[in-house]
Protein backbone atom coordinates (compact mmCIF):
# COMPACT_ATOMS: atom_id res chain seq x y z
CA UNK A 1 0.00 0.00 0.00
CA UNK A 2 1.61 3.72 -0.89
CA UNK A 3 2.63 5.36 2.27
CA UNK A 4 0.11 8.65 2.63
CA UNK A 5 3.01 11.14 2.94
CA UNK A 6 0.00 14.05 4.21
CA UNK A 7 -2.32 11.59 6.11
CA UNK A 8 -4.18 14.29 8.26
CA UNK A 9 -3.27 17.33 6.79
CA UNK A 10 -5.19 20.04 5.52
CA UNK A 11 -4.43 21.65 2.58
CA UNK A 12 -5.80 24.77 1.02
CA UNK A 13 -4.82 24.66 -3.06
CA UNK A 14 -6.32 27.89 -4.98
CA UNK A 15 -6.78 27.88 -8.50
CA UNK A 16 -7.78 23.91 -8.14
CA UNK A 17 -10.82 23.74 -10.36
CA UNK A 18 -9.15 22.71 -13.05
CA UNK A 19 -5.44 22.54 -14.75
CA UNK A 20 -2.40 21.67 -12.38
CA UNK A 21 -4.23 23.32 -9.85
CA UNK A 22 -6.82 20.12 -9.50
CA UNK A 23 -4.00 17.86 -9.84
CA UNK A 24 -2.49 18.97 -6.99
CA UNK A 25 -5.32 18.80 -4.61
CA UNK A 26 -5.93 15.27 -6.39
CA UNK A 27 -2.44 13.69 -5.75
CA UNK A 28 -3.03 15.35 -1.96
CA UNK A 29 -6.13 13.59 -1.55
CA UNK A 30 -4.99 10.39 -2.85
CA UNK A 31 -1.78 11.08 -0.33
CA UNK A 32 -4.07 11.29 2.80
CA UNK A 33 -4.91 14.98 3.00
CA UNK A 34 -8.36 16.93 3.24
CA UNK A 35 -8.43 19.65 0.83
CA UNK A 36 -10.20 23.23 0.20
CA UNK A 37 -10.29 24.19 -3.68
CA UNK A 38 -9.98 27.55 -3.56
CA UNK A 39 -11.59 28.73 -6.47
CA UNK A 40 -13.89 31.98 -8.11
CA UNK A 41 -15.34 29.10 -11.15
CA UNK A 42 -18.29 28.42 -8.83
CA UNK A 43 -19.56 25.22 -10.85
CA UNK A 44 -16.32 23.94 -11.92
CA UNK A 45 -14.74 24.00 -8.49
CA UNK A 46 -17.85 22.37 -7.05
CA UNK A 47 -17.47 19.75 -9.50
CA UNK A 48 -13.87 19.45 -9.04
CA UNK A 49 -14.48 18.97 -5.29
CA UNK A 50 -17.49 15.86 -5.64
CA UNK A 51 -14.78 13.69 -8.18
CA UNK A 52 -12.37 13.93 -4.87
CA UNK A 53 -14.80 12.83 -2.75
CA UNK A 54 -15.61 13.42 0.91
CA UNK A 55 -11.35 14.62 1.59
CA UNK A 56 -12.27 17.45 -0.57
CA UNK A 57 -14.13 20.98 -0.20
CA UNK A 58 -14.70 24.08 -2.49
CA UNK A 59 -14.69 27.51 -1.52
CA UNK A 60 -15.54 30.27 -3.78
CA UNK A 61 -13.72 33.57 -3.39
CA UNK A 62 -12.46 36.39 -5.50
CA UNK A 63 -8.77 36.18 -5.39
CA UNK A 64 -8.46 40.43 -5.99
CA UNK A 65 -9.87 40.64 -2.96
CA UNK A 66 -7.43 40.88 0.21
CA UNK A 67 -10.27 41.09 2.50
CA UNK A 68 -12.13 37.72 1.30
CA UNK A 69 -8.48 35.84 1.12
CA UNK A 70 -7.83 36.36 5.53
CA UNK A 71 -11.86 35.71 5.61
CA UNK A 72 -11.32 32.34 3.49
CA UNK A 73 -8.02 31.52 5.96
CA UNK A 74 -10.08 31.91 9.11
CA UNK A 75 -13.26 29.99 7.98
CA UNK A 76 -11.28 27.19 6.74
CA UNK A 77 -9.32 27.38 10.32
CA UNK A 78 -12.07 27.58 12.50
CA UNK A 79 -13.63 24.34 10.20
CA UNK A 80 -10.51 22.41 10.17
CA UNK A 81 -8.51 23.67 13.14
CA UNK A 82 -5.22 23.80 11.36
CA UNK A 83 -3.84 24.74 7.63
CA UNK A 84 -0.68 23.03 7.14
CA UNK A 85 -0.35 23.02 3.61
CA UNK A 86 -0.81 26.35 1.10
CA UNK A 87 -0.88 26.09 -2.97
CA UNK A 88 -1.15 29.04 -4.12
CA UNK A 89 -1.92 28.13 -7.94
CA UNK A 90 -4.60 30.49 -8.98
CA UNK A 91 -3.07 32.19 -12.38
CA UNK A 92 -3.40 34.18 -15.70
CA UNK A 93 -2.04 35.00 -18.67
CA UNK A 94 -3.29 37.65 -20.35
CA UNK A 95 -0.85 37.51 -23.28
CA UNK A 96 -1.07 41.00 -25.81
CA UNK A 97 1.51 42.60 -27.10
CA UNK A 98 3.45 45.55 -24.44
CA UNK A 99 2.49 48.33 -26.69
CA UNK A 100 -1.40 47.50 -26.21
CA UNK A 101 -1.19 46.59 -22.49
CA UNK A 102 -3.88 48.10 -20.62
CA UNK A 103 -3.55 49.06 -16.90
CA UNK A 104 -6.95 47.81 -16.64
CA UNK A 105 -5.48 44.37 -17.79
CA UNK A 106 -2.10 44.79 -15.75
CA UNK A 107 -3.80 45.41 -13.08
CA UNK A 108 -5.89 42.29 -13.17
CA UNK A 109 -2.82 40.14 -13.44
CA UNK A 110 -1.08 42.15 -10.85
CA UNK A 111 -3.95 41.32 -8.55
CA UNK A 112 -4.31 37.64 -9.06
CA UNK A 113 -0.52 36.63 -9.84
CA UNK A 114 1.12 38.93 -7.38
CA UNK A 115 -0.64 40.30 -4.66
CA UNK A 116 -3.28 36.99 -3.94
CA UNK A 117 -0.35 34.78 -2.96
CA UNK A 118 1.34 37.48 -1.13
CA UNK A 119 -2.54 38.10 0.97
CA UNK A 120 -3.05 34.04 0.83
CA UNK A 121 0.66 34.10 2.55
CA UNK A 122 -0.18 36.44 4.77
CA UNK A 123 -3.78 34.83 5.80
CA UNK A 124 -2.44 31.71 6.38
CA UNK A 125 0.83 32.25 7.70
CA UNK A 126 -0.34 33.88 10.99
CA UNK A 127 -2.04 30.52 11.80
CA UNK A 128 0.65 28.15 10.66
CA UNK A 129 3.63 30.29 12.84
CA UNK A 130 0.47 29.76 15.80
CA UNK A 131 0.17 26.23 14.98
CA UNK A 132 3.87 25.31 14.93
CA UNK A 133 4.72 25.48 11.39
CA UNK A 134 3.54 24.60 7.50
CA UNK A 135 4.57 24.42 3.81
CA UNK A 136 3.96 26.98 1.33
CA UNK A 137 4.16 26.20 -2.53
CA UNK A 138 3.80 28.95 -4.82
CA UNK A 139 3.54 27.91 -8.39
CA UNK A 140 5.67 29.86 -10.47
CA UNK A 141 6.74 29.39 -14.49
CA UNK A 142 9.14 28.57 -16.69
CA UNK A 143 8.87 32.37 -18.05
CA UNK A 144 10.42 33.94 -15.20
CA UNK A 145 13.50 32.26 -16.70
CA UNK A 146 12.06 32.16 -20.70
CA UNK A 147 10.80 34.50 -22.40
CA UNK A 148 8.09 34.45 -24.26
CA UNK A 149 6.93 37.55 -26.15
CA UNK A 150 3.60 39.23 -25.55
CA UNK A 151 3.52 37.93 -21.71
CA UNK A 152 4.81 40.75 -20.28
CA UNK A 153 2.28 40.92 -17.23
CA UNK A 154 2.56 37.27 -16.53
CA UNK A 155 6.29 37.32 -16.78
CA UNK A 156 6.97 40.36 -14.01
CA UNK A 157 4.33 38.86 -11.98
CA UNK A 158 5.54 35.59 -11.90
CA UNK A 159 9.31 36.60 -11.35
CA UNK A 160 7.73 38.33 -8.48
CA UNK A 161 6.37 35.17 -7.01
CA UNK A 162 9.75 33.67 -7.20
CA UNK A 163 11.11 36.87 -5.15
CA UNK A 164 8.41 36.62 -2.85
CA UNK A 165 8.91 32.75 -2.04
CA UNK A 166 12.78 33.32 -1.09
CA UNK A 167 12.38 36.49 0.61
CA UNK A 168 9.28 34.67 3.20
CA UNK A 169 11.65 31.43 2.49
CA UNK A 170 14.06 33.63 4.50
CA UNK A 171 11.98 35.15 6.80
CA UNK A 172 9.87 31.91 8.05
CA UNK A 173 12.26 29.28 8.33
CA UNK A 174 12.66 30.20 12.06
CA UNK A 175 8.79 29.79 12.55
CA UNK A 176 8.90 26.02 11.10
CA UNK A 177 7.30 27.21 7.49
CA UNK A 178 9.10 25.65 4.89
CA UNK A 179 8.50 28.42 1.85
CA UNK A 180 8.79 27.12 -1.88
CA UNK A 181 7.84 27.51 -5.61
CA UNK A 182 7.50 25.39 -8.41
CA UNK A 183 7.63 27.10 -12.32
CA UNK A 184 6.31 24.69 -14.84
CA UNK A 185 7.14 24.46 -18.35
CA UNK A 186 5.12 23.53 -20.96
CA UNK A 187 2.16 21.61 -18.97
CA UNK A 188 -0.30 19.96 -21.48
CA UNK A 189 -3.24 21.87 -19.46
CA UNK A 190 -5.92 23.99 -21.36
CA UNK A 191 -3.91 27.34 -20.38
CA UNK A 192 -1.01 25.78 -23.51
CA UNK A 193 -3.92 23.79 -25.38
CA UNK A 194 -6.45 26.29 -26.53
CA UNK A 195 -3.42 28.95 -27.73
CA UNK A 196 -2.28 25.44 -29.48
CA UNK A 197 -5.76 24.93 -31.03
CA UNK A 198 -5.80 28.70 -32.02
CA UNK A 199 -2.41 28.69 -33.91
CA UNK A 200 -1.08 31.55 -31.01
CA UNK A 201 1.21 28.42 -30.03
CA UNK A 202 3.10 26.04 -31.92
CA UNK A 203 3.87 22.43 -30.76
CA UNK A 204 6.92 21.76 -33.07
CA UNK A 205 8.29 24.76 -32.31
CA UNK A 206 7.82 24.55 -28.78
CA UNK A 207 9.55 20.49 -28.19
CA UNK A 208 12.06 22.19 -30.62
CA UNK A 209 14.20 23.75 -27.40
CA UNK A 210 12.91 21.25 -24.79
CA UNK A 211 15.47 18.56 -24.37
CA UNK A 212 13.08 15.74 -23.37
CA UNK A 213 10.94 16.47 -26.40
CA UNK A 214 8.24 16.47 -25.02
CA UNK A 215 5.02 18.43 -23.07
CA UNK A 216 4.87 18.14 -19.05
CA UNK A 217 2.58 16.15 -17.81
CA UNK A 218 -0.10 17.68 -14.58
CA UNK A 219 0.83 14.45 -12.66
CA UNK A 220 4.81 15.80 -12.67
CA UNK A 221 4.01 18.63 -10.94
CA UNK A 222 1.78 17.51 -8.84
CA UNK A 223 4.53 15.16 -7.57
CA UNK A 224 6.41 17.36 -6.83
CA UNK A 225 3.96 19.48 -5.07
CA UNK A 226 3.37 16.64 -2.65
CA UNK A 227 7.04 16.22 -2.07
CA UNK A 228 7.42 19.70 -1.06
CA UNK A 229 4.63 19.46 1.18
CA UNK A 230 5.18 16.60 3.40
CA UNK A 231 8.47 15.99 5.52
CA UNK A 232 10.66 14.95 2.96
CA UNK A 233 11.56 18.37 1.79
CA UNK A 234 11.99 19.62 5.23
CA UNK A 235 16.17 20.94 4.52
CA UNK A 236 14.48 23.09 1.16
CA UNK A 237 13.64 26.64 1.98
CA UNK A 238 13.35 29.43 -0.19
CA UNK A 239 13.95 27.34 -3.99
CA UNK A 240 12.51 27.81 -7.33
CA UNK A 241 12.36 24.18 -8.86
CA UNK A 242 11.79 24.31 -12.64
CA UNK A 243 9.68 21.51 -13.83
CA UNK A 244 10.22 21.98 -17.17
CA UNK A 245 12.13 18.63 -18.89
CA UNK A 246 15.01 21.13 -19.02
CA UNK A 247 13.75 23.88 -21.06
CA UNK A 248 15.46 26.79 -19.37
CA UNK A 249 18.91 25.11 -19.92
CA UNK A 250 18.41 27.29 -22.90
CA UNK A 251 19.43 25.36 -26.00
CA UNK A 252 18.45 26.86 -29.61
CA UNK A 253 15.74 25.72 -31.27
CA UNK A 254 16.08 22.08 -33.06
CA UNK A 255 20.04 22.29 -31.69
CA UNK A 256 19.00 18.02 -31.12
CA UNK A 257 19.30 17.49 -34.28
CA UNK A 258 23.04 17.66 -34.52
CA UNK A 259 23.52 14.83 -31.46
CA UNK A 260 20.42 12.84 -33.09
CA UNK A 261 22.27 13.53 -36.58
CA UNK A 262 26.21 12.78 -35.19
CA UNK A 263 26.32 11.02 -31.73
CA UNK A 264 26.51 7.68 -33.61
CA UNK A 265 27.10 4.36 -31.32
CA UNK A 266 30.44 3.69 -31.06
CA UNK A 267 32.17 0.01 -32.39
CA UNK A 268 33.17 -1.90 -29.46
Amino acid sequence: MQKQRLKNKIALVTGAARGIGFGIAEKYVEEGAKVVIADVLETEGSNAAKKLGTAAGFYQIDLRSRSSIFQMADRIHEEYGHIDVLVNCAGIARPCPTMKLSEEVLDEVIDINMKAPLFACQAVGKYMRKDGGGSIINISSGNTRMINVGRTPYGITKGAVNLLTQQLGAEWALYNIKVNAIAPGWIKTEMVEKPLRQGILNQEEILSVSPIGRFGKVAEVANLACFLASEESDYIVGQIIFADGGWNTGIMPNALNYIRENDKELPV
